[in-house]
């Protein structure tokens, strides 16, 4: 079971969705990912100018019950992401929620994993920091990880709230 409630659930779905729905609308969808958390939301991926990174920001602050954005959108020249980076970066997040899933101590269920050209991403509850410090050790223990940001908050966190 999740440390957040119902309503938390599918309040941060319904935020998905309109964050989505504004990125389809303006070209970027297939280029930011976005996660929510309690009204957290991150946005990463990769865009060509700063004027599409703004707009996505723009659209996340629109939405309704919004707390904070964190926009980790990375402004790169024009490329072709290679499938290969594409698949590295998939199974780097396959294997850190993989090895997460094995371990007893950690409620693997409350985190997010996302990669994006080798940078790790972890929002989500940590029960406390002990499990916080054991996931970031996991996802910086495998193969192509360049770096782990976390935006995990502590279950009993007054920030929650």
């Amino acid at each position: 079971m999740q440390d957040k409630s119902l309503g938390n659930i599918i309040d941060d779905t319904t935020i998905v969705i309109r964050i989505n729905k504004g990125l389809l609308k303006h070209g970027l969808f297939s280029s930011i990912k976005v996660k929510v958390s309690e009204g957290r939301v991150l946005l990463i991926g990769n865009v060509d100018n700063h004027e599409k990174q703004l707009t996505a920001e723009k659209i996340a602050w629109q939405q309704k019950e919004i707390k904070e954005v964190i926009n980790e959108i990375r402004v790169t020249p024009i490329k072709m992401t290679s499938m290969l980076d594409v698949t590295v970066d998939g199974m780097i997040t396959a294997e850190i929620s993989t090895r997460l899933l094995g371990k007893r101590n950690i409620k693997s269920i409350n985190y997010s994993v996302n990669t994006v050209d080798r940078v790790v991403y972890l929002m989500g509850i940590a029960q406390n920091k002990a499990e916080l410090k054991a996931v970031i050790a996991i996802a910086r223990k495998v193969k192509g990880v360049k770096q782990v940001v976390s935006y995990v908050r502590y279950r009993h966190s007054k920030l929650r709230h």
